[in-house]
């Protein structure tokens, strides 16, 4: 890592913009963004293009970069100026985000989203502020926004090809350093998260912290920039259902010229996806930013409309972060603890521009590669809807082979005996010999000798009631606030020991069963947090408990490279990208049923990319509203899992095999292909409510706008039978063969005329469905 000093900070000038050298070193410091870590699959070579077509492309190209950040954006600096106090400006793409140390206050001073420095005017001055903080800290009962001193600013490239600045600031009169880390990664999207380290002799109670704060807009004359609109400055947007089964419920939200909050997983209840969009509709700026957080957290805004010289400006500032109650964290003397990682963007343009530019930074700096390379398997399996006996498993897997699937996995209760609740017997890892005389290994191999990879389910955080190991150990279950260890089982990860034990199991159940596929639930919530005692504070366990917890998966993650994991917690209570980052995919819910189905399809493939968002077909009760063709297509948008087609006994219905074979044929060999680079596009954002009516509709391309789909539902009380679809994913200068799936019929139309004109799709039927596939000639 080169490291600058105070000193040589002061000899940097932002004397031009030609890499300029003052005094032998470099007035600022670039690296290329990390390559995308799953390159499409090669195409066909195409002509070679005119000069004309050449510059037509790279304008779209460059068009393209703009909205979303990806593509050829690769490009990431700092520029670090002394005079008049230590300032930075972080430049990502068309991004720049500027900080500086003002007479001890280390504060935000704004955005800009079209790629300027305001290094002669358009600053933000911090003293218009209450709270410019770029982060807040509270430790043993004070607030430390001032006093800090500057301690040097290192960058270095990390191995991704990333640009990750690191400021040390040490204050005047607490034992505390900050380091205050920064990664640019060429997207639209800069990360944030704190070292706090405690460097004196006595604990250090951490009673609360924002991985990052401050200013994010001023607004000079806003009043005659909405001109009489009806719009307020801001509309702010997030996921109003909290509950299970409510995930995904997006909804825009007028901000008051006041405070206001967002809370989860402590305040609110866990199914709250930890993100936020935010949309200046005066101006058009347009912030996105996400958590990487499973514990509790808040985000919170303050819209002051009265600042300024006339106090007729209008000031944006906000603050994110984990939320418990305090302190969050007990620091030991020579202890450094890392916050929450703040993933926070800026776009001019839409929720489509803001969602596609946040996909591009999750794939590129924030996920792990695929195992075996790729993405998007087939998954089924066999669950305890059903009392899991010998036959019914190897019915499962025959069922599997005939549809197609890939993956064939084992859900909850192998390991439980026959006739028992599944629920209470969680802990004990070990087959059920009663249940599978033979044990596991002659399913593996029928899975195997059928091409389907193997995998098994474990609730691996909690011990259920009558389990050994809760017998032999009652001290390993976590302790509320009341003193109870009345959490539904929940092991006290905050213990290295427990943690040590949850992590071997894993670790054993993998290899013993020779596992290519690992499903994880999490069936418990710990509420306010788990109750700790630690240097005489009661300390909230959340954030060593995900400490810990993050930490398994990485390892696990390394020790097992060829292992599939996928995600879950009782529907989608951990989507967040700090839990999502250790696994390939997640489920996003328990809920199955249309028209909520679509609901919850269309937020979460907001927050997450579609590649690592799971739904099921067949179980969960999806089966009891919806035509088949409503409830597959939604699977064509995201990673698809099936189950349930018929009974042991009975004979498949031809009809419903052979419809069932068209989508995952479908899937396999027009949508997987591009879908880890796709982009989508939510025609229909914000519908009415967790069961709405009217119509919802969805469009996925690949990256090159060479093909797509495009499907729309018609949802509850249909309000009208016709949509006029202007499909958004595709290339105007192209013709694209459209088949409309319902009909089996296809026609060639040219990309500017979709996009000028439309399709226009009749549905009249509540819960029915069309899919228009579209395909470049």
């Amino acid at each position: 890592m080169e490291r600058i000093s105070r000193r040589d900070a002061g000899k940097i000038l932002l004397a031009g913009y030609a890499g300029l050298l003052v005094d032998g070193r470099e007035a600022w410091a670039s690296a290329p963004a990390a390559k995308n870590q799953q390159p499409p699959a090669p195409a066909s070579q195409p002509p070679k293009p005119s000069a004309t077509s050449k510059a037509t492309a790279a304008s779209r190209s460059d068009h393209d970069n703009r909205v979303s950040g990806s593509a050829t954006s690769d490009w990431s600096d700092v520029v670090v100026v002394e005079t008049p106090a230590p300032t930075i400006s972080y430049r990502t793409g068309w991004v720049t985000y500027e900080e500086s140390l003002i007479a001890g206050h280390f504060v935000g001073r704004g955005w800009n989203g079209a790629g300027y420095i305001n290094f002669y005017d358009g600053r933000i001055d911090p003293a218009e502020y209450p709270m410019p903080e770029a982060f807040r800290l509270e430790v043993d009962g004070q607030s430390l926004v001032t006093d800090w001193q500057w301690r040097g600013l290192e960058k270095s490239s990390t191995a991704e090809g990333n640009l990750h600045i690191v400021i040390t600031l040490e204050h005047g009169v607490r034992p505390i350093t900050v380091k205050v880390h920064t990664k640019l990664d060429g997207t639209a999207v800069i990360t944030r998260w704190l070292e706090v380290a405690n460097h004196g002799k006595q604990p250090a109670a951490l009673a609360s912290t924002s991985s990052w704060s401050g200013v994010l807009r001023k607004n000079d004359r806003w009043r005659s920039e909405l001109n009489g609109s009806s719009l307020p400055l801001y509309s702010l947007g997030y996921f109003d259902g909290a509950k299970w089964g409510e995930e995904g419920d997006f909804h825009w939200h007028n901000m008051p010229e006041a405070g206001y909050r967002i809370d989860g997983r402590v305040r609110r209840d866990r199914w709250r996806h930890p993100m936020f969009m935010l949309r200046n509709n005066a101006t058009g700026e347009f912030f996105m930013g996400q958590l990487a957080w499973t514990g509790g957290y808040s985000f919170e805004f303050d819209l002051d409309t009265e600042i300024g010289k006339t106090s007729s400006a209008a000031g944006l500032t906000f603050s994110a972060g984990p939320d418990a109650p305090a302190p969050l964290r007990v620091i030991a003397p020579g202890e450094t603890v890392a916050t929450p990682e703040m993933h926070l963007g800026l776009v001019y343009g839409d929720l489509d521009a803001a969602v596609q530019a946040m996909h591009t930074h999750l794939r590129r700096s924030v996920f792990l590669p695929q195992t075996r390379g790729r993405g998007g398997l087939v998954e089924t399996g066999i669950g305890p809807e059903l009392e899991i006996t010998l036959e019914q498993v190897n019915h499962a897997i025959d069922e599997a082979v005939e549809l197609g699937a890939e993956v064939f996995f084992i859900d909850a209760s192998w390991y439980a005996p026959p006739g028992s609740f599944w629920w209470n017997m969680v802990g004990d890892w070990s087959v059920n010999r009663q249940r599978f005389p033979r044990g596991l290994d002659p399913f593996r191999e029928r899975a195997h000798a059928a091409g389907m990879l193997w995998g098994l389910w474990m609730d691996a955080e909690r011990v259920g009631d009558t389990s050994r190991i809760a017998k032999e150990h009652p001290d390993w279950l976590a302790t509320n606030y009341d003193g109870e260890r009345k959490m539904g089982g929940q092991l006290d990860l905050t213990n290295p020991e427990v943690a040590s034990w949850m992590e071997s199991e894993i670790a054993r159940v993998i290899e013993e069963n020779k596992l290519d596929f690992f499903r994880l639930d999490y069936n418990t919530g710990p509420g306010r947090g788990i109750k700790g005692m630690r240097d005489g504070f009661i300390e909230n366990g959340y954030w060593r408990y995900y400490e810990n917890l993050y930490a398994i998966y990485s390892r696990l993650r390394q020790r097992f490279p060829n292992v599939i994991f996928e995600n879950c917690a009782g529907g989608g209570a951990r989507t967040d990208i700090g839990m999502v980052r250790w696994f390939h995919h997640t489920d996003v819910t328990d809920w199955q049923i249309a028209p909520r189905s679509f609901m919850i399809t269309n937020g979460m493939t907001m927050a997450l990319p579609p590649e690592s968002v799971d739904r099921l077909l067949g179980g969960q009760s999806g089966q009891t509203a919806a035509d088949f063709d409503f409830q597959s297509r939604l699977l064509l948008f995201v990673e698809p899992k099936f189950g349930f087609l018929y009974p042991l006994g009975a004979q498949p219905n031809p009809i419903f095999m052979a419809r069932a074979k068209h989508w995952l044929d479908l899937y396999k060999h027009f949508v997987r292909p591009f879908i880890s680079n796709s982009r989508i596009y939510h025609h229909t954002p914000e519908i009415s409510g967790v069961d709405p009516a009217g119509w919802g509709v969805l469009e996925l391309a690949s990256e090159d706008r060479g093909r797509g789909i495009c499907g729309l539902f018609q949802l509850s009380a249909p309000k009208a039978v016709e949509y006029r679809l202007r499909p958004r994913g595709l290339d105007i200068s192209k013709r694209y063969r459209i088949t409309f799936d319902n009909l089996g019929q296809t026609t060639a139309v040219d990309g500017f005329i979709l996009a000028e004109q439309g399709v226009l799709v009749r549905l009249e039927g509540a819960l029915t469905s069309e899919l228009l596939v579209f395909e470049a000639e």
